[in-house]
């Protein structure tokens, strides 16, 4: 008699027969990284042209959030859902569906013609990132033997880190020499490129046993989500203690325990929660929530800081922040080494600690130098931290799970962006006045960033506090939970 999902134990691994690696490995790898660029790129793109929209629209600081907010929102929302479809219905089918509808939402921005239709247009792009994310991370896991896994997953979360970094130039060149919705454009080139090469190289893959869809869990998983970033941006204009922001967090919080308890009474559940319970995926999953988390926030900053305080254009705005994909190569470079000398809690501490400090160093700076010197420590931190928490988290489950696992980490992740750009928004809105006063913004800039590093800074002491050292590091922290039938 089959056991149900719910039963199935996670106390010992269940060593899965070796395979003939796959030949074009690397090449694939090249496909999955674009169609994580095209996604990654995407939010770099836009806060460098917030400036332009805020005057363009006539938006404030909280419009802009949501701008921003409509994106990651509603890529949290649905990377649960999206990663059991990829599991079932197959990731190759899920990936190039995804980067399909996110050239759909790329058309529908790029013909904007005021907030609510940009805000709608970053929805359909959500849902779109949401169908591609887990996909490539579970095909990164077929496709590559573990010993080159670590290696595959730093290309990967490289490409990422590209992404964030390069979003900015190529939307500063776009917004000096047209108008704000040109920034668009760069989607185009990639989303074709990935669907040609995909149909070609991707290997298709699916789950043995899918679990059924949770639309139940989905939705009260979505509600809670939306009530605490609504509540966290609404707290810019009325006040964290005003009745309409607490009823958002109260109608969260409700929601939350609502969906932990239809989770847990679910034949099929869309969350492992014996997964989750699990210290190590605890660590490595919110060590990378909350350091995605300030990485959002500091952007958000970061870019109106430059334009409005600095007085920088749109194009030398989006060099300045350049620097740090330097520093998250680096970074990446030096993480195996680390992680194999250290275990997964020396090499994500010390990533998200250096991050912190980096994201503090910009809290001090009143020219580009000190802005230099705090992104070049963030970056590196980053790199440092994000491939060995990445790896963990993939290592807890068998490769047949690994759509399911790769959306719960990422899910967190973009919760983790939403809730940065919405506290670290709101902080900046907060002290900086009025909605749109961005002559004010410089000197609120200072309190936006500590808020950013203090956010990071709870990740590197959670990371310390529950991930395996080098003892167990070598052996434990990629031992897979088994998936019994």
């Amino acid at each position: 008699m089959q056991e149900s999902y719910e039963q199935r134990t996670y106390d010992t691994a269940v060593p899965a027969p070796a395979e003939p690696a796959d030949p074009r490995r690397w090449w694939v790898l090249a496909v999955l990284s674009l169609a994580l660029f095209v996604i990654t790129v995407n939010n770099g793109l836009l806060n460098v042209a917030l400036p332009s929209v805020m005057r363009d629209l006539g938006a404030g600081i909280g419009t802009t959030q949501w701008i921003v907010d409509g994106y990651a929102l509603v890529f949290a929302a649905c990377l649960l859902t999206a990663g059991t479809l990829s599991d079932r219905y197959g990731r190759k089918r899920a990936t190039l569906l995804g980067v399909a509808l996110f050239g759909a939402g790329t058309l529908i921005a790029l013909t904007a013609a005021g907030a609510a239709q940009l805000v709608a247009a970053r929805a359909v792009m959500g849902v779109a990132a949401a169908l591609v994310m887990p996909g490539t991370l579970s095909i990164l896991v077929d496709v590559f033997p573990r010993p080159e896994r670590p290696r595959a997953i730093a290309v990967w979360g490289g490409t990422s880190a590209l992404g964030v970094a390069a979003g900015p130039v190529l939307g500063g060149a776009l917004v000096a020499h047209f108008w704000w919705g040109s920034v668009f454009l760069v989607n185009l080139v990639p989303v074709a490129a990935v669907l040609a090469a995909g149909l070609v190289l991707l290997p298709e893959s699916s789950a043995k046993d899918p679990r059924p869809a949770d639309p139940g869990g989905a939705l009260l998983g979505s509600a809670a989500m939306v009530g605490l970033v609504y509540g966290a941006i609404h707290a810019a204009g009325r006040g964290w203690t005003s009745a309409p922001v607490l009823g958002a967090f109260g109608a969260a919080l409700l929601a939350a325990a609502l969906f932990v308890a239809w989770e847990r009474k679910a034949p099929s559940p869309m969350v492992d929660f014996a997964l989750l319970s699990r210290p190590v995926f605890l660590g490595a999953s919110a060590g990378n929530m909350l350091l995605f988390s300030g990485l959002a926030g500091t952007l958000f900053v970061l870019t109106q800081y430059l334009q409005f305080a600095l007085g920088y254009g749109a194009l030398r705005a989006g060099l300045a922040i350049a620097p740090v994909a330097v520093a998250v190569g680096a970074g990446s470079a030096v993480s195996p080494a680390l992680t194999r000398r250290t275990g997964a809690r020396g090499a994500v501490t010390a990533g998200l600690a250096a991050a912190a400090a980096g994201i503090l160093t910009l809290s001090a700076a009143h020219g580009y130098p000190v802005i230099l010197a705090g992104l070049a420590l963030m970056g590196t931190g980053v790199g440092v931290a994000l491939t060995p928490a990445t790896d963990t988290v993939l290592g807890l489950v068998p490769p047949q799970r690994s759509g399911n696992a790769a959306a719960l980490n990422d899910t967190m992740q973009e919760l983790g962006n939403a809730v940065g750009v919405a506290v670290v928004g709101t902080v900046l809105a907060r002290r900086s006045g009025a909605p749109g006063a961005g002559a004010r913004i410089g000197a609120a800039a200072g309190t936006g960033f500590t808020a950013a590093a203090a956010i990071v800074a709870l990740g590197a002491l959670l990371a310390a506090a529950l991930l395996p050292g080098p003892e167990r590091g070598a052996d434990r922290a990629g031992e897979p939970v088994p998936d019994r039938m």
